[in-house]
């Protein structure tokens, strides 16, 4: 009797164990074994997927926005300013959608790697033996003049109301899968900012709106400042300058896409020099995130400042908002939002908005 009882217990523990064990397996599994997309939501490789005919872009984990000196953080966008999708919806579809045109017949691997490139801008001491002050993000050039967008806090210090006149243009390869270092092409010249930066009471108390600027592409790094040594990086070579020039004084560029409508859901590519762990922001980086929605700046329902879902980090300040369906520009990143129950936001000045803008600020037609 002893012993049957004996047997009972040894059982029912064996039983109990082994429940233990499936159970945490299971849960494992579960939480560790799915890839999931940047934003957090929908597999990598599952219902993510964009027509490799039109686009072939890695997407990373947890890379993107603001530069390396200033890392914005905005308030939580007043609910009664946003629209919202009542739900989030699935993309299951993966063709080219009827009535989009591509703006380039290039590669989507050839027009990031000829315009999109990093900025390096602080103050070049005399002699050039010294530079302080760096500000690190993205420029994107946009014409064949070799003109560049990126954001106004790249190149301007709000703190000690000064500009940072000394940009370099540095360019990694893309993809990137070796991890070199970018290297040293340009030096660029500042165009124009706006002179004072605009606020919004209701986006957000301490933040500006019209974060954006022009430079453009001066002349070749000049060995005898010694940039080279005081970035640590090399000088680019002559068959190197043959990915971004098209022929004398001219240069490829990003073009944009002046067709697209912006509607809650879409997805939506940025792209930048997003930091990794050790903050390093060696090669170009992407993001696919849906449209959360728009904020309104001047009350009137035409897209103004777009909200896409991004889990993301300091490097895309000044990056570019792409439509993957026709290869084109949409919209210029600035800032990401933090503290959000619902997530972090890539935040982007809409194309048609930063035109407006840019012509009443700068008198500069963005075409």
């Amino acid at each position: 009797m002893r012993f049957k009882t004996f047997s009972f217990i040894i059982f029912i523990a064996i039983l109990v164990f082994t429940a233990f064990f499936i159970s945490t397996t299971f849960r494992r599994s579960s939480e560790n074994g799915t890839n999931l997309s940047p934003f957090g939501r929908f597999p990598v490789g599952g219902e993510l997927k964009i027509s490799t005919s039109t686009l072939n872009l890695p997407v990373f984990e947890e890379t993107a926005t603001t530069s390396e000196k200033i890392t914005e953080k905005i308030l939580k966008p007043d609910s009664a300013q946003v629209s919202k999708p009542a739900a989030k919806p699935v993309v299951k579809n993966t063709i080219i959608p009827s009535g989009v045109q591509e703006v380039s017949a290039k590669s989507f691997e050839e027009l990031i790697n000829s315009s999109v490139v990093q900025l390096y801008c602080g103050y070049l001491g005399e002699g050039g033996m010294t530079f302080s002050d760096i500000s690190r993000g993205t420029g994107i050039i946009f014409n064949a003049k070799g003109e560049i967008l990126t954001n106004r806090h790249v190149i301007y210090d709000e703190n000690s109301k000064k500009v940072r006149s000394d940009c370099f243009i540095l360019k990694s390869p893309f993809p990137n899968e070796k991890s070199q270092n970018p290297k040293i092409y340009y030096q660029a010249e500042i165009i124009s900012y706006p002179a004072a930066g605009k606020l919004s009471d209701s986006f957000s108390q301490d933040k500006y709106y019209n974060d954006f600027a022009v430079l453009k592409i001066a002349s070749k790094a000049n060995s005898e400042s010694k940039i080279n040594l005081l970035l640590g990086f090399d000088y680019a070579v002559q068959t190197d300058y043959l990915i971004l020039e098209s022929g004398t004084s001219t240069f490829n560029f990003l073009p944009i896409d002046w067709n697209y409508q912006p509607k809650d859901g879409n997805l939506l590519i940025t792209l930048g020099y997003g930091v990794d762990a050790s903050h390093i922001a060696n090669k170009i980086t992407s993001t696919i995130g849906e449209l959360w929605g728009n904020v309104s700046i001047d009350g009137s329902s035409k897209p103004q400042i777009l909200l896409i879902g991004s889990n993301a980090t300091i490097g895309f300040s000044g990056g570019a908002l792409i439509n993957p369906w026709s290869k084109g520009f949409v919209g210029l990143i600035s800032w990401i939002t933090s503290g959000d129950e619902t997530g972090k936001y890539t935040v982007a000045i809409f194309r048609d908005f930063l035109k407006t803008l840019m012509l009443q600020d700068l008198n500069f037609e963005l075409k």
